[in-house]
């Protein structure tokens, strides 16, 4: 199941209300995306100018401005050099003010605005991601790691919403069932948990990830005999680097003698 350690969303403010012909230009720690994209003039200006070309000439140049973001942050991690490569809000903007449909743009916007203190911005956002068409590319897994982003933050409550409207979008997608399972899980809802883990089974019985969460929720739920058969099928086909689904296991068996102690 998904565990995460929580980093709480940093709020900022700036006095951005003199706005004479000299001031600074507001920062996306100032205002939200959908205003900065009209008041900052290169953003504004971007969009207007990428607005008149073609889909495909957009998404290529969001594309190329999202890997020259992905570059700074490979070299700033290589380097230590954080204060002269990693890439500043500005550079995340721009993929999203070329492509406003971009999907990799959108988590990496929405999850600024979560960072800012916007956390309804930052769903506004994710929530696009559920109404665009299935086959777009990598749209499954960019709407999980947003809400991988969310479970991170503890906000299992926009987690949920999230992962229910992209289930409801693509009942197909497991994922989508495993985020739930977990939102519902952390909530105490074990029943729930064990229902949203097992459609994601269905979906692909053979996966040991899904398996584990299926029967370390069943475990949870104390339906031992349910969580041993799950678990045990998981280790048959986890590879001997996945140690979660045998450390289940192993606890099931201590908890089963803990009980016949009693």
């Amino acid at each position: 199941m998904k565990r995460r350690t929580k980093r709480k969303p940093r709020k900022r403010s700036a006095d951005i209300s003199s706005e004479g012909p000299d001031a600074e230009p507001p920062t996306l720690a100032d205002v939200p995306f959908r205003e900065l994209v009209q008041k900052d003039p290169e953003l504004k200006e971007i969009r207007q100018r990428y607005r008149r070309k073609s889909a495909e000439l957009r998404r290529e140049a969001a594309e190329d401005a999202m890997f020259s973001v992905q570059a700074k942050v490979m070299l700033a991690r290589l380097t230590g050099r954080r204060d002269l490569v990693h890439p500043t809000w500005h550079d995340a903007a721009v993929p999203l003010a070329i492509d406003p449909d971009y999907a990799p743009a959108i988590l990496t916007v929405g999850s600024l605005e979560y960072r800012y203190g916007r956390p309804d911005e930052a769903m506004a956002l994710f929530l696009r991601l559920t109404t665009f068409p299935p086959e777009t590319e990598g749209l499954a897994e960019i709407i999980d790691q947003a809400g991988d982003f969310l479970i991170a933050e503890d906000d299992y409550d926009n987690a949920e919403i999230l992962y229910s409207a992209a289930a409801a979008a693509q009942p197909e997608v497991a994922v989508f069932r495993v985020g739930w399972g977990c939102c519902a899980s952390q909530r105490g809802r074990k029943e729930e948990a064990v229902e949203h883990f097992r459609r994601a089974v269905e979906l692909e019985p053979d996966n040991y990830v899904h398996l584990n969460d299926l029967g370390y929720a069943l475990l949870e739920a104390g339906q031992y005999d349910g969580a041993e058969e799950v678990l045990r099928r998981a280790v048959e086909l986890a590879p001997d680097d996945y140690d979660l689904a045998k450390g289940n296991l192993d606890h099931l068996t201590e908890l089963r003698a803990e009980l016949d102690e009693e």
